[in-house]
C-alpha cells in the first residue's frame, strides 16, 4: 500500500544514523511517496530537501511548514533532536501522522529520552543489545519497541582468503574522544618494537592531541575521506575501540570483507556482530593494555580468521530490512 513518508535527520548522508536512514528511505521510496528532510546543510549531494539552519533544533518552524505541505501518513526520523522534534510536532496536535523515531546508539540518559520514548508510535532499534537495554529500563512502552537491522549492500563476490602475510591494521573513525582512538594509540605506543601498522582514516577535533601522542612511527592518521570500498584488501584487520558505539557500520562493512576485528566491549553492538560472525575479539573498552595484549596475540595468530562476509549479508540485508519496514507502516 502506498504511503506518504516524511525523513528527517540533522544532515545527509553524513553520520553513520544519517547514511542508514538514506538506506531505509531509499528502500522504501520505490513504492511509497517519500520525501527526505535535513535540518542543515550539507557536502553531499542527493535528492532532499534542506531547511538551512545552523542547529536542528531551530528549524522547528520551517519543519511544520514542510509537514503542513507534505501531509504525511508516516514521519520517520533519526537521532535525538530530530526524534524530539518528530514526537513533539505530534504531540501538540499540529498535524498528525504515525511517528516512528530511530534510535542508534546509547542514548538512555538523555534529557528528553523518556518523552520521546513515551510519544513515539514506534521506536526502532538497530542493535539487540540496546533494544533489550530500553525495554529493560521502560518495560510499560516496551511493546512499541522493535529491532531494525542496518542495511548493508551486498556488492562483491570475493572468494574468502585468510591474510596471513600481513599485519596492516585499520581504523576509520571520527576522530573523537567517545572513538577511543586514543586507547589504540596508547596500545601501539608500547608495541614500537613490533611489526604491527595501523592506518587511522578519519577527522575530527582530537586531530591535533592524537597526533601529538602518537610516538610509535607505526602509526599513522590518514586525515582525509576515502572510498572504502577500494581499501579494505590492503588490511589485514581492524580496530574499533570505541568508550560508546551504536551499530557501527564501519564493522559491519569490515566484516562483510572478512576481516578480523579487535573491539571494544563497550554499549551497544560490538560484541553482537562478533559473537555472530565468530571473526574478531573483544576487549576491555578504555584498558589499553587488555588492547595490546589482543594485538600482540593477533600478530601471533592465536585467534581463528573466519569468513564472515555470509552472515552478514544474511542478516543486514535491505530485503530483510524492508520486511520489517512493511510490518510496520
Amino acid at each position: 500500500m502506498n504511503k506518504r513518508i516524511m525523513f528527517f535527520t540533522s544532515t545527509f548522508n553524513t553520520s553513520g544514523a544519517e547514511k542508514q536512514l538514506v538506506k531505509i528511505f531509499n528502500a522504501l521510496k520505490d513504492d511509497n511517496d517519500c520525501l527526505f528532510v535535513t535540518a542543515k546543510n550539507s557536502n553531499d549531494v542527493g535528492k532532499h530537501t534542506i531547511i538551512g539552519v545552523k542547529k536542528t533544533r531551530n528549524s522547528f518552524f520551517q519543519l511544520v511548514k514542510l509537514l503542513k505541505a507534505f501531509v504525511p501518513d508516516i514521519f520517520i526520523s533519526t537521532l535525538p533532536t530530530p526524534n524530539l522534534l518528530n514526537v513533539l510536532i505530534k504531540k501538540l496536535r499540529i498535524t498528525n501522522y504515525k511517528s516512528i523515531v530511530r534510535v542508534a546508539n546509547y542514548n538512555i540518559d538523555l534529557r528528553f529520552t523518556k518523552f520521546i520514548l513515551k510519544n513515539a508510535d514506534v521506536v526502532l532499534f538497530n542493535s539487540r543489545e540496546n533494544l533489550d537495554l530500553y525495554k529493560n529500563r521502560f518495560p510499560k512502552i516496551s511493546e512499541k519497541f522493535y529491532y531494525l537491522n542496518n542495511i548493508i549492500e551486498d556488492t562483491k563476490n570475493d572468494p574468502f582468503k585468510k591474510k596471513v602475510s600481513k599485519l596492516n591494521g585499520i581504523v576509520v573513525s571520527r576522530l573523537a574522544h567517545n572513538k577511543g582512538v586514543d586507547v589504540l594509540i596508547r596500545a601501539m605506543n608500547e608495541l614500537a618494537d613490533s611489526k604491527i601498522k595501523i592506518d587511522i582514516y578519519g577527522v575530527g577535533e582530537e586531530y591535533q592531541n592524537l597526533s601529538n601522542l602518537i610516538s610509535n612511527k607505526n602509526v599513522s592518521i590518514k586525515k582525509e575521506y576515502v572510498n572504502m570500498e577500494n581499501i579494505w584488501t590492503n588490511y589485514s584487520f581492524f580496530v574499533l575501540p570505541s568508550r560508546k558505539e551504536g551499530m557501527s557500520n564501519v564493522l559491519l562493512e569490515a566484516q562483510y570483507n572478512n576481516l578480523f576485528s579487535i573491539v571494544s566491549d563497550c554499549k551497544t553492538g560490538n560484541k553482537e556482530i562478533i559473537e555472530m560472525t565468530e571473526n574478531g575479539v573483544i576487549f576491555e573498552s578504555e584498558n589499553y593494555q587488555d588492547l595490546k595484549n589482543k594485538l600482540i596475540n593477533f600478530s601471533m595468530s592465536k585467534y581463528n580468521h573466519n569468513e564472515s562476509q555470509q552472515k552478514i549479508i544474511q542478516n543486514f540485508s535491505k530485503n530483510r530490512a524492508l520486511q520489517i519496514l512493511n510490518s510496520l507502516i
